[in-house]
């Protein structure tokens, strides 16, 4: 199981490397690109060395235990690289400078450390020389907190990063990364096991267990779903967006039978994966048709629709088709332009394309459904 684990964690990670360095490759990216490649490819390639089929084809000298140890921490250094770069503005060199720095020394101290420990290797264990066993847990503790320290650099900037953030694919990313982190860190302290081993019998066993895999895996799954969130939720969007077209349909053809000037380009069946760019296009046009029929609006019917849904629940959305029902039945009985009077905005706050099609769909559901809207229609038929 530990060994299935691993291989599918380890997959995971290097298959996450591999996206990441062709995006990022002829430098077309920033650097937080590249480093989140750099991240990837160590935390994969150590969970590789660690998967027990693999050990088991290598000889196991200390330098196959080290390695996977410090490709893991490198891991971690370049999430502290990264965690700059989520920040509002530019990171600094300076910082980037020091973190490469503390990095370096880690992998410096570290290496001292396990190779003055002077351990032996077995298929079972690893053994430090006697009365080094205190060496070892050193160089346990050191990886444990080094690495936990990366980690809350990370999740700290995550946090930052998502407080205050709008709902979506960008925001679930970053909720899937911060739990990465989590987990990333109690897969770090899990190592802290080893040390009272070490100092009570002086050797720890070899590879990782099940815990430590399982843990791998978690954190391999949520930071590759983390990092791809805007990629496996674009078929999501894509149906949102195709629903919200289609809601927009009967408010749409009302317009462009009156005004069909309104229409960008040659309507025809949108692909799935332009229904984004296509309910963009269609809220414009609704907008366009909007304001093209301003001159249309008359006082009086301002005021008759304000009357008649005071006491609606959804009377913004019902008196703003009621008004445009209004205006399309004053055009289409060529009654004379009049002024371009206003009329008040909705009180919902209409910050995106996504928040322009919400809005725009309640008013065409009122269109068609709404009998306050097809009494003010008839009032302006008939003048």
């Amino acid at each position: 199981m530990s060994d299935l684990t691993a291989w599918l964690a380890a997959l995971l990670f290097l298959t996450f490397a591999a996206h990441r360095l062709l995006t990022t490759r002829g430098g077309r990216t920033d650097p937080t690109q590249r480093d989140t490649a750099g991240f990837a490819l160590c935390a994969g390639t150590a969970m590789l060395l660690n998967a027990p089929a693999v050990s088991a084809l290598l000889d196991r000298p200390a330098a196959e235990i080290l390695l996977p140890y410090q490709l893991n921490a490198a891991a971690a250094a370049f999430l502290a690289l990264i965690a700059p770069g989520l920040g509002p503005t530019a990171p600094r060199p300076a910082l980037r400078r020091r973190r490469v720095h503390a990095a370096l020394l880690f992998q410096l101290l570290a290496v001292s450390l396990f190779l003055g420990a002077g351990v032996t290797v077995t298929d079972t264990a690893v053994t430090a020389a006697p009365g080094r066993g205190w060496v070892l847990a050193s160089y346990n503790t050191l990886f444990a907190g080094y690495v936990c320290w990366c980690l809350y650099v990370m999740a700290r900037a995550l946090l930052r990063r998502t407080r205050g953030m709008r709902a979506g694919s960008l925001r679930t990313g970053f909720v899937l990364a911060t739990l990465a982190t989590a987990t990333a860190a109690l897969w770090a302290l899990w190592t802290l096991d080893d040390v009272a081993a070490n100092l009570v019998r002086g050797s720890q066993a070899t590879g990782e267990d099940l815990v430590s895999t399982t843990l791998g895996m978690i954190t391999a799954v949520l930071a590759t779903a983390g990092a791809t969130a805007t990629l496996w939720s674009a078929p999501v969007r894509w149906w949102r967006a195709r629903r919200a077209h289609r809601a927009l349909d009967p408010l749409w053809s009302a317009l462009y039978a009156e005004l069909p000037e309104i229409a960008l380009a040659p309507h025809h069946r949108t692909p799935l994966r332009q229904a984004e760019f296509a309910l963009y296009r269609r809220v414009i046009e609704i907008r366009d048709g909007s304001l093209a029929l301003r001159p249309y609006h008359r006082p009086e019917v301002l005021v008759r629709a304000a009357e008649a849904v005071s006491s609606l629940d959804d009377r913004e959305a019902v008196f703003e088709a009621a008004v445009l029902a209004a205006a399309l039945e004053a055009k289409r009985t060529g009654q004379p332009p009049v002024g371009v009077p206003g009329y008040p905005a909705p009180t919902a706050a209409l910050e995106t394309v996504e928040d322009e099609a919400a809005w725009l769909a309640r008013v065409s559901r009122a269109f068609t459904e709404s009998q306050v809207v097809r009494e003010v229609r008839a009032g302006a038929a008939a003048g």
